[in-house]
């Protein structure tokens, strides 16, 4: 009997056991059920410490089981933020164990305009007639642009995505003549989903002189094979550059920005996670990855011992030479026009100057440029037309001129001369009949009196009126002759001072044209031309930075313009500001739609102050 009761016992133990595992069981699976059917709105931002004018992005994220109940997204005020892109909405649909899940994700691409903590308050959405609020976000603004430390798995993020998304550039040839032609192509390879890409740091070319190709907005993309894996290939930058030294000379890498998609980490509090792991139902999400091509080094050998006449030109060129008119009379023009046409470095080159006779006056040339960057080389002609004035009749002759360069192909200098022109000069109407020449370039005209005779005697005199000595005007007339004289004197001077010194009357001028410039820009942006807006704002700062230091154009660098600034007292956040302003515009043009209107015109504003501030900086210290 008791060891009936005792076996009773024991069963009733293991069925109330099973009972309170299966009753354990059930709460589990209500409880990550009544987790799934929970909706969630929160928000993210790549970084929360960002520099001026730094893009970053910033996310909201609504979590829920249905994707359609998700409606009427309202954005916050982000105050001095600058919103560049967005809302750009994302969804995401997953489905486990026969159970659903959905994400949409609103980001916003964001730019800071100046220094300081910062918070953006929360957004709400709608989801099932209830309203949900996500959490705000504060924000550090520095100077500078911060490299905070990365994360374990952020880093290891990188490294997964350096054999899948990178940047190569690629010369046509690492050993070349001084003014010879170097061609670099900027490649970008890819097998990861990426949409668009940003230029975060253009290349540098110290010591070269460049010029980039024409490509089209929308660059074709190809197949290609690169270190035994398939990539998607695409050019997105091809410049020439012609050395203007020798030596070894360096190529500074680009830098990029993609937005790549990558896997989402699993949330730590989503019990289904422990379970599976199939990629099929991984998340996705958009990341901000920054690389940078490869850096490139150049040999430039210097050009052999130049003949007399060399003037740098390198290249295949021809050169011809023709007038207009070889029969005219005095004091009409007669055009003489010089031209160089091929391929090389035509905007180095310099046109030979004709030697013409004393009475032939010639006026300063005028100077056409027309280039070709559609092709493999860079290749047009100069131009340059001069306007004679024959002064007296009779014989008069051109002497062939010499244009001298390095050809290329023949690795050896070559020259080429244009012919002798004879010039039949007949007397124009200007000419005085007496045989003499003419004396300016303005009519003479004669101008005749009566002669009248010579009085002997004075006649009689008397006083009329008030006498004219007491009088203010008489002392005026008196003073004011010579004071005038004086300062026209003074004037004279100092204009010839000035012209007389061309660095200094640029280093004068420099912020008026530049202002000129920036408000040239400013119509283009008002017309609704990003491309040819940016172009000018560049011209301008690059310009102002040529004649405020005196750099000649062909060595002008952006950072040794800013070590010269820095070097002259200009304040570094000042220095920095304009860098940025030269940046971002040369990046505008290589990313084209990148930027929003509003940031054009903060673009502008901002120019417009960097200039003013190294205008106050360097007065009166050339």
């Amino acid at each position: 009997m008791w060891k009936r009761i005792g076996r009773m016992d024991i069963l009733g133990r293991q069925t109330l056991s099973r009972a309170l595992l299966l009753a354990g069981l059930l709460l589990i699976l209500l409880f990550a059920g009544l987790q799934a059917q929970e909706a969630t709105f929160t928000a993210s931002a790549s970084q929360t410490k960002v520099g001026i004018s730094e893009q970053f992005e910033v996310m909201f994220t609504v979590s829920a089981q249905d994707a359609n109940g998700i409606a009427n997204f309202r954005q916050p005020d982000f105050g001095q933020f600058v919103v560049l892109t967005g809302p750009n909405q994302s969804t995401s649909i997953q489905f486990i164990n026969g159970r659903s899940s959905a994400s949409v994700t609103y980001s916003f691409t964001l730019y800071a305009r100046q220094t300081g903590k910062y918070t953006i308050p929360s957004a709400s959405v709608d989801y099932k007639r209830k309203t949900l609020k996500s959490n705000s976000l504060s924000f550090e603004v520095v100077q500078g642009k911060p490299q905070p430390p990365q994360a374990k798995n952020g880093h290891q993020q990188q490294l997964s995505l350096e054999d899948k998304l990178f940047v190569r550039a690629v010369a046509d040839k690492h050993r070349a003549r001084q003014g010879e032609q170097v061609t670099i192509l900027y490649k970008l390879y890819w097998n990861v989903a990426i949409t668009s890409y940003d230029v975060v740091k253009a290349p540098t070319y110290e010591g070269f002189w460049s010029e980039d190709f024409e490509l089209p907005k929308q660059p074709p993309v190809s197949a290609e094979d690169f270190e035994g894996k398939r990539y998607q290939v695409a050019i997105i930058k091809k410049t020439a550059l012609f050395a203007t030294q020798s030596g070894k000379l360096k190529v500074e890498p680009i830098q990029l920005r993609c937005p790549v998609q990558v896997p989402a980490r699993r949330r730590s509090n989503d019990p289904f996670d422990m379970f599976f792991n199939d990629p099929f139902f991984n998340r996705m999400q958009t990341v901000d990855y920054e690389f940078k091509s490869n850096p490139l080094t150049l040999t430039v050998d210097p050009l052999p011992s130049p003949p007399p006449g060399f003037t740098g030109a390198v290249g295949s060129f021809s050169f011809s030479c023709l007038v207009d008119k070889k029969n005219g009379k005095s004091g009409d023009a007669i055009t003489l026009k010089l031209a160089v046409s091929g391929k090389g470095n035509l905007r180095l080159l310099s046109l030979p100057r004709p030697s013409l006779p004393a009475d032939l006056e010639a006026y300063e040339p005028k100077i056409s440029e027309e280039i070709s960057r559609d092709g493999a080389e860079i290749r047009g002609r100069k131009i340059a037309e001069y306007v004679m004035i024959p002064r007296n009749p009779g014989q008069r002759t051109i002497e062939p001129m010499s244009f001298v360069y390095f050809d290329i192909a023949k690795n050896d200098y070559a020259t080429q001369r244009s012919p002798k022109f004879d010039l039949t000069i007949t007397p124009g109407k200007e000419f005085l009949a007496g045989g003499g020449s003419m004396a300016s370039k303005e009519d003479i005209r004669l101008l005749g009196e009566d002669i009248r005779f010579v009085k002997l005697s004075p006649g009689e005199f008397r006083w009329f009126g008030e006498s004219t000595t007491n009088s203010s005007w008489f002392y005026a007339s008196m003073i004011l002759p010579p004071l005038m004289f004086v300062g026209a004197l003074v004037y004279r001077k100092r204009m010839e001072k000035v012209y007389g010194n061309m660095p200094r009357l640029l280093f004068r001028k420099a912020g008026r044209e530049a202002t000129k410039r920036l408000k040239q820009a400013s119509r283009l942006l008002a017309q609704g031309n990003p491309a040819s807006y940016h172009s000018e704002i560049s011209r301008a700062l690059l310009e102002y930075l040529q004649h405020k230091l005196q750099i000649p154009k062909a060595s002008l660098t952006v950072d040794e313009a800013i070590a010269k600034l820095l070097n002259k007292g200009v304040p570094s956040e000042t220095v920095q500001q304009l860098r940025h302003c030269m940046e971002r515009a040369e990046f505008a043009r290589f990313a084209p739609g990148s930027d929003s209107r509003t940031a054009r015109r903060d673009l502008l504003e901002a120019a417009k102050k960097s200039i003013n501030a190294v205008e106050e900086s360097l007065n009166g210290n050339p």
